[in-house]
Order: C-alpha cells, then sequence, then structure tokens
C-alpha cells in the first residue's frame, strides 16, 4: 500500500507530470467530441473551485458556504461588462475575479468576530443575501430569469480581438489556466504565508505569539480564495450560455464543500481527485439526481467517519511545506544568521504595579518586576496563584487592568501578543501548539516567519526575496534544532512524536524567532530526565547569549540548577523573591504551599466523613 501511494503521489504532486498530463490534453483536444471537452472543461472549473475553497476551510479553517456567492459575484461582473458594456473578456473575467476579492476581504472582517458554526452561518446568509439581490436587481441581472446568450465558447459567441473562440480553444484556455494555478498555488503553500495559515488553523494564539499577524492573513486568505472562486466562476458563466440566480444558490456551495472534503482539505492534489470525481460521479449517478443532497450527505458522513482526511489521506503521501530546492540551498551555506545585539545585566523588560481582573475577581494584584539581559528568574507558586495569568498579561494575551509593561523602554501595555513577539519577546504554552501534520523542521520554521519579509505576490510567483528569505529561515530553524540536539529528527512528523520531544519542537520554534526575552510556562512538565538535560542546556545557552528567561515551573530540581533567583506567588500577590535556598527555608513560602496541603486534606477528610 506504501509503494501504491508513493506511486499515486509521484502521479499527482510532480511538476513534471502534471505539465505532461496537460500537454497530452492539450495537443489531443481536437480529437476530442464536444461533450468530452465540455467535460474536462467543467472538471477543471471543479478544481479551481475547490482549491478556492481549501485556502480558507483546508489551510485557515475558515469553513465558507459563501462559495457560490463569490463565483456568482464574478459570473455576473464578467458577463454584464462584456455584453451590455462590450468590455474584452480578457478584461472582464479579471475584473469579475477582483471584484469577487474585494467583497470577500470585506466579508473577512465580520468573519473574524464569529467561529465554527456561526462562521458557517454567516456564510449561508450571505450566500442568501447574494441570491436576492439577483433576484431583485432585474435591470442589471435579468432577475428570476436571468441572463440568456451569455458570449460562450459553445454558441462560438466568445470573441477575443475578433477571433471566435471555440470549445477547443476554450478547453485549452482551461488547460494553461489549470497549470498556471496549481504551479502558483504550490509556491504559496510551501511559502511563509502557506505555512503561517496552517498554524492559525491549528492555534491563532500560538501563531500569533511567534509573530503571525492572524488578522492581516486571514483578511488576505479571504481575498485570494474569493479572487480564484472569482476566476472560476467567469470562466464558467463563459462556457455555459446562461446564467440566473439559480446557478450560484446555497447548493452551489455545498457542491464545492463536498468536492473539497472528498479530495483531502489541506493537499493540493487532494482538490484535484476531488474535483474530478464531483464532475463525473454525478453522470453516473442521474437515476439519483432528485436525492443528490441525500447522497452528498451520506458521502460527507463516511469521509468523516471513515477517511477524515479525505482521498489524498488514503491514496497520497503527506504534503509537505518547504520547497526541496531551498533545502538544498540552505544546506550549502555556511553562514550563520544575525543575532539580535544584547548586552548582559541590562534591563530588558519591566512591570509596575500589574494588576489583572476577571469579572471581579483579582488574579494578580500589585505586582512589580524587572528582568535582565542574561538572568533566570523562576516563577512560582501554588496552583492558581496567577502565574500563568502573568504571563498572559505581560505577552499580551490579556491587557492589564492596571499597571504597565515595559519591553527594552517601550510600553506595550496595550500592544497585542504578535507585535509584542515582533519587539523581541516570545512564550511557550503549558501544552505545546503545533501543527501536528508539519514535520519538526516545518514547525520551527514557523519561528522565522518575523524575519522573512517576501509578500503575498512574491509567495505566489517564487520571486523577488523568496529564495533568500527561505534559506536564511532554514538556516535559523536548524540552527535552534541543533540547539535543542533534535537534528535527526528534523523530517519526523510532529504528531508521530512523544509528547516531551513536541515541547522541546516548541521551545525551537520560539528561538527561531531570536527573542530577547523568552518566557517559558511549565517547559519540564512530561520531559523525561534526558530531556530535561537538553532544556537546561538551552537555558544556559540563551543566558550567556544575553536572553532574559522567566521560567514557571512545579519542578523545582530544575529550577535549582537554572534559576538565579525565584519570586513567589500566592494569590496573585508577590510573598516572596529570593535565592531558591532562602525560599525554602522561608515561612510565608512554607504556609503557601503546606497551608494549601492543609486546606485540601482537611477537605478530603470532610468528604469522606
Amino acid at each position: 500500500m506504501k509503494a501504491f501511494r508513493s506511486y499515486l503521489s509521484i502521479i499527482f504532486c510532480s511538476p513534471q507530470l502534471l505539465f505532461a498530463c496537460a500537454l497530452i490534453i492539450f495537443i489531443a483536444a481536437p480529437f476530442m467530441t464536444g461533450a468530452q471537452q465540455q467535460m474536462v472543461s467543467f472538471a477543471i472549473i471543479s478544481i479551481a473551485l475547490a482549491q478556492s475553497l481549501n485556502i480558507l476551510a483546508g489551510m485557515t479553517g475558515q469553513i465558507s458556504l459563501a462559495h457560490g456567492a463569490f463565483m456568482g459575484i464574478a459570473a455576473f461582473t464578467s458577463v454584464i461588462l462584456v455584453k451590455k458594456l462590450g468590455i474584452s473578456p480578457l478584461l472582464s473575467i479579471p475584473s469579475g475575479a477582483v471584484l469577487s476579492g474585494l467583497i470577500a476581504w470585506l466579508l473577512s472582517f465580520p468573519a473574524a468576530r464569529v467561529k465554527e458554526f456561526y462562521l458557517a452561518m454567516m456564510s449561508v446568509g450571505f450566500g442568501m443575501i447574494f441570491s436576492e439581490v439577483v433576484r431583485e436587481w432585474e435591470s442589471l441581472t435579468g432577475g428570476v430569469m436571468g441572463i440568456t446568450g451569455v458570449p460562450s465558447a459553445q454558441l462560438g459567441t466568445f470573441i477575443v480581438f475578433g477571433w471566435v473562440v471555440s470549445t477547443t480553444d476554450y478547453m485549452r484556455a482551461l488547460v494553461v489556466f489549470a497549470l498556471v494555478m496549481m504551479f502558483t498555488l504550490d509556491r504559496f503553500v510551501r511559502s511563509r504565508w502557506g505555512r503561517a495559515l496552517f498554524a492559525l488553523h491549528v492555534s491563532e494564539l500560538a501563531a500569533r505569539s511567534i509573530g503571525i499577524r492572524s488578522g492581516q492573513i486571514k483578511r488576505q486568505a479571504y481575498f485570494l480564495s474569493g479572487a480564484l472562486a472569482g476566476v472560476a466562476g467567469a470562466l464558467y458563466a463563459h462556457l455555459v450560455s446562461y446564467i440566473g440566480p439559480e446557478s450560484f444558490e446555497i447548493h452551489r456551495s455545498i457542491e464545492i464543500l463536498v468536492m473539497s472534503v472528498v479530495g483531502g482539505l489541506g493537499s493540493l492534489a487532494g482538490q484535484v481527485l476531488g474535483g474530478i470525481v464531483l464532475t463525473f460521479l454525478p453522470l453516473q449517478l442521474e437515476a439519483f439526481a432528485d436525492y443528490k443532497f441525500i447522497v452528498y450527505g451520506v458521502v460527507l458522513t463516511l469521509i468523516f467517519v471513515v477517511m477524515p482526511s479525505g482521498l489524498a489521506g488514503v491514496l497520497l503521501d503527506p504534503p509537505r511545506f518547504i520547497a526541496n530546492r531551498f533545502r538544498a540551498q540552505a544546506n550549502n551555506v555556511s553562514e550563520k544568521p544575525a543575532e539580535r545585539k544584547r548586552i548582559v545585566g541590562e534591563e530588558i523588560l519591566r512591570w509596575e504595579n500589574l494588576r489583572r481582573d476577571f469579572a471581579g475577581l483579582t488574579a494578580v494584584t500589585n505586582f512589580n518586576f524587572s528582568l535582565r539581559g542574561g538572568e533566570v528568574v523562576g516563577l512560582i507558586g501554588p496552583n492558581g496563584s496567577g502565574k500563568s495569568t502573568t504571563i498572559n498579561v505581560v505577552t499580551g494575551v490579556y491587557p492589564p487592568s492596571a499597571g504597565r509593561v515595559f519591553l527594552k523602554g517601550q510600553d506595550i501595555s496595550a500592544l497585542p501578543i504578535e507585535y509584542i513577539a515582533s519587539l523581541g519577546m516570545v512564550r511557550t504554552f503549558q501544552d505545546p501548539r503545533l501543527v501536528g501534520r508539519f514535520t519538526v523542521l516545518e514547525n520551527v520554521m514557523l519561528g522565522a516567519h518575523l524575519h522573512q519579509k517576501y509578500g503575498w505576490t512574491e509567495a505566489l510567483s517564487g520571486l523577488g526575496r523568496v529564495t533568500v528569505d527561505e534559506r536564511s529561515a532554514l538556516d535559523r530553524a536548524e540552527a535552534a534544532l541543533s540547539l535543542i540536539n533534535m537534528t535527526e529528527f528534523r523530517d519526523s512528523v510532529v504528531d508521530s512524536l512523544p509528547y516531551g520531544y513536541r515541547r522541546l519542537v516548541e521551545l525551537a520554534r520560539a528561538l527561531a524567532v531570536d527573542p530577547d526575552v523568552i518566557l517559558l510556562d511549565e517547559p519540564g512538565a512530561g520531559l523525561s530526565e534526558a530531556e530535561i538535560g537538553r532544556l537546561k542546556q538551552v537555558v544556559r545557552h540563551l543566558a550567556s547569549k544575553g536572553v532574559a528567561v522567566l521560567i514557571v515551573d512545579h519542578h523545582m530540581d530544575l529550577l535549582a540548577q537554572l534559576v538565579d533567583y525565584v519570586v513567589v506567588l500566592d494569590s496573585g500577590e508577590e510573598i516572596f523573591r529570593g535565592s531558591m535556598n532562602d525560599m525554602r527555608s522561608d515561612p510565608l513560602v512554607a504556609e503557601c504551599y503546606l497551608g494549601k496541603l492543609d486546606s485540601n486534606a482537611t477537605k478530603a477528610e470532610g468528604a469522606h466523613a
């Protein structure tokens, strides 16, 4: 089975074979019947629609049932521009796609406020609004009658520069479009932007903690998704001879969703499979045309239960998210990536009179603290004492209820977590939040996102700063893996690793950011003795480089070997600051821990009685 999967992966994922298949179809076009040409054209449009939804649902995790509307916006725009204004299809099709992308971009703003079920319902609502507008705006869209006599290759009325485009010519143009689309999306998925979308899908907070700006990236993803659906919609309009409101209603969005899920969300090759299957399968099920939505429902249910990764998960090898050409080039680079300049002993982080309230409950109060370059400080206390809340407030997850936080002299109290990360402070979490389908190297490369400067257009084209930035990011990732002594696991999928290794991978991802301050939330939890040894080695290395380290942990032996001093919290207030030895003999600390234990024991005895 593994050999069979590899063979199919070569067929569907190899750029050379993809080009060869397209070339064969291009040459064989005149020898096909009109029906065959039309089916191939419909299959390419279906693949484009599946890919457009995959950008949102498969990569970003944004469920959308509005893609039928995006498709319709571009279709009506292109047809109206050509038929009523006499504009060339070479301008009307991209104009429709841009308009569809812009409307999708606008939709991303309210979409950012809702998730999951509510997001799906919002997109359904948008589709219903579009259908109603088309029905009511009769002077422009033809109302319920739609627009007939659409300039199309099927009718021989599709004219470009005086040249009548035949169905053969149109199919060939679609083959070229499919090639460009696949190569462009492949470059995009293997770029910093594609990897960032997958990271946002798994944990938006973790992605933001390493500097990925979730709002901006999601809006751009909506635009790209809507524009690609728009291109498909405009091409569809000029393939057929009629468009109406029923062509782009909710059933169209459901069909696109089914294609994408059946193919395999997150896989480009899977969308090709899904588009082909859902184009040709209905022909074999014409007897069940009246029950197609029941069939779609059954298919979706079976896919989710039996094949949650779709056809791609069963038939193809998992996709990878770093281009091989960059890995080969990076291995030939001997220069180490640039690091921030730091001064050991210089104050880097400070907060004054910090307080955080939750619905009247004070979690942290009147907390003052400073951290200098090269210092390693432990923040400890019993459960519920305010340790993690402090980290959340300092790093921008929650705004402080009172007090101010300064990073390298700059007030960051009101800044969100992604901006704080860009200024040089990162954190880890109590549970590692990694992209499970990524390899170790791909996860660690996410930490270099901030250091890569190329934009979306460069990612789509593969030009500009892409090569230099990807090589540099790989060098950073390899250096971080070398520091935690996990280079040999660089190509292992994270989901296959034990828990302790995942915690170390999360640490390596944070190191790839090259921070001035790193806050570690219970980094020793779940680690073996050997893994704790690696952790200690990393922390000592960071301190020697002038990085300030704040550790929250219950592992006292670990802290005793690492920290310069500890701060103890109880009920959100500082009760001790000093060395580990002095802490052990401090009566307030003893009461804090032993009192909690005595209280719990009393409760247990009462419950037993």
